[in-house]
């Protein structure tokens, strides 16, 4: 079992892997201050994990072996603008690939919560559509236009994958919330 990775540092390595992106840039994306990713990037450097000059930062071979399962299997993600499904004003969804759930749904609700998140829905892709995780119902038959909608955010999901969707009130809750059931995910699998 690989150690928990926080929520902000996950956030952090995953829009790097990215594109290059200096402080200011990279807090206006992950919707933190300055001050959070200045000390997360050096602390990432310290560690030997970042490589930081004027244009922004860059994983190490080391820190890309670390995150390798940030970077393995977060496909993709995408703010929502959700009908039925949205539990709040803000909603973010990540795209996971080849990851299977160690726990039941509420766990991961729970973890998201606790980052100040109101929800988080955990759906399952299949070649017959989007499944909740917790009880196989498929979302297209209470929830078209949402169906749709992730549908035409996340072309590129396959059978297997899974869809963690977090809402909140802010980007900042958002954000920590989803990045919270992502490590939860990929760093505490047996």
């Amino acid at each position: 079992m690989q150690r928990q990775i926080d929520a902000i540092t996950l956030q952090l390595v995953f829009l790097l892997s990215r594109e290059c992106l200096g402080r200011r840039r990279l807090a206006r994306r992950a919707g933190l201050s300055e001050m959070t990713v200045r000390i997360q990037l050096e602390r990432l450097r310290d560690q030997g994990f970042l490589v930081l000059d004027k244009s922004g930062g860059a994983l190490t071979s080391v820190g890309k072996e670390r995150f390798a399962p940030v970077l393995d299997h977060v496909a993709d993600v995408q703010e929502l603008s959700l009908y039925s499904l949205a539990q709040d004003s803000i909603t973010i969804a990540a795209l996971l690939s080849h990851v299977e759930k160690q726990h039941p749904s509420w766990w991961y609700r729970d973890q998201a919560v606790r980052q100040g998140a109101t929800g988080m829905l955990l759906l399952s892709c299949s070649a017959n559509g989007l499944f909740f995780s917790h009880t196989e119902e498929r979302i297209a038959a209470d929830n078209p236009h949402d169906a749709q909608v992730i549908k035409e955010a996340f072309p590129s999901r396959q059978e297997g994958d899974l869809l963690v969707i977090v809402s909140a009130p802010t980007h900042k809750q958002t954000r920590l919330g989803l990045w919270q059931v992502i490590s939860e995910m990929l760093y505490t699998r047996d």
